[in-house]
């Protein structure tokens, strides 16, 4: 068996993939660039594919997998907004995905964002640039403990940012259309609204869905305290960029730690001369926001689960005909 791994693979994974090659026997190339209806015709020779989320995917290429007798992709990631899951069907190819490489990483990443913020570590490491030791209002911190935090998403991640967030004292509250979930430590509220008016903290960690997609805006900001912190691990999409920074600009919003941004697409782009986005200038310069290019995932296990994961699964699909992470 030989299987082809990956298309634009993390450079950091390499060893990981080296590693699940000579533990299983089986050959693994890699290639780093991206997957096109061009280069298809190196897969000839190879029993299965995995790759990196790509920011975008030519539907032409499930037909020539097809022709190829490729019958699957091997997502690393757990997104895969951008590929037509009927139209692979339609050509007998499988994608899966890794939903749970490491969500204690992401989880860990959070609350590092909103203990930052409680802290007012953005304020000191600014006076300490201008060489000002002064014990001022502007760096007065407030504790975790008592404050209400509100976790929209409450899947594996959500649970463990729960975990960690009741250890420190905060009261935790969460919201399901699904019903009431008994979950340790965490009070379920009885709609959305709820949560917006009740949490000091608000913490997000949905997947991004029609429905959902720039649920917090203005609207659910006017329902939020105010003086309230938000925080999104999860998706860019979920929140209007631009309400968010008017939120912040008023003082509704008091702080928000971003790991993600609905344009994501841009931000290796700036050195671009033809780079323009004025919103995620606002976004980089704004003192109010802690801001991180899509990195809370990125941990050793992370890197480690998401390539041996997307590789088992390829083995899965090729011996049983179907996987357990099938998204399609």
């Amino acid at each position: 068996m030989c299987i082809r791994d990956s298309f634009k693979a993390h450079h950091l994974a390499y060893d990981y993939v080296k590693e699940w090659e000579n533990e299983n026997k089986i050959k693994v190339d890699i290639i780093d660039e991206k997957l096109s209806p061009d280069n298809l015709d190196i897969l000839a020779d190879y029993d299965g594919l995995a790759m990196t989320l790509p920011k975008n995917f030519d539907n032409s290429i499930y037909e020539k997998l097809h022709g190829l007798g490729i019958k699957q992709i091997a997502l690393t990631s757990v997104g895969y907004d951008i590929f037509d899951l009927e139209k692979a069907r339609e050509n007998d190819i499988i994608i899966t995905n890794v939903p749970d490489y490491s969500p204690e990483s992401i989880a860990e990443f959070t609350i590092m964002m909103i203990l930052k913020a409680l802290k007012k570590d953005k304020e000191i490491q600014k006076n300490l640039r201008d060489n000002d030791y002064r014990q001022k209002a502007n760096i007065l911190g407030q504790t975790f403990k008592g404050k209400t935090l509100g976790i929209y998403g409450l899947g594996r991640i959500g649970q463990d940012v729960a975990k960690i967030a009741n250890a420190f004292g905060a009261n935790v509250v969460s919201y399901s259309s699904r019903g009431k979930k008994d979950i340790d430590g965490v009070r379920f509220l009885s709609s959305y609204a709820e949560l917006l008016k009740e949490s000091d903290i608000i913490t997000i960690h949905s997947a991004l869905t029609d429905e959902n997609y720039h649920f917090f805006d203005k609207k659910a900001f006017a329902k939020m305290k105010d003086g309230a912190m938000l925080f999104n691990c999860a998706r860019g999409g979920l929140i209007n960029t631009e309400d968010l920074l008017d939120g912040i600009d008023s003082g509704k919003i008091a702080f928000a730690g971003l790991d993600v941004y609905e344009n994501e697409k841009v931000i290796n782009g700036r050195k671009d001369p033809n780079y323009q986005d004025k919103i995620l200038d606002r976004l980089l310069s704004n003192d109010k926001i802690d801001y991180y290019p899509h990195i809370s995932y990125l941990t050793n296990t992370s890197l480690e689960n998401q390539v041996k994961f997307a590789l088992n699964a390829v083995v899965e699909v090729l011996q049983t005909g179907d996987s357990k992470n099938r998204i399609n």
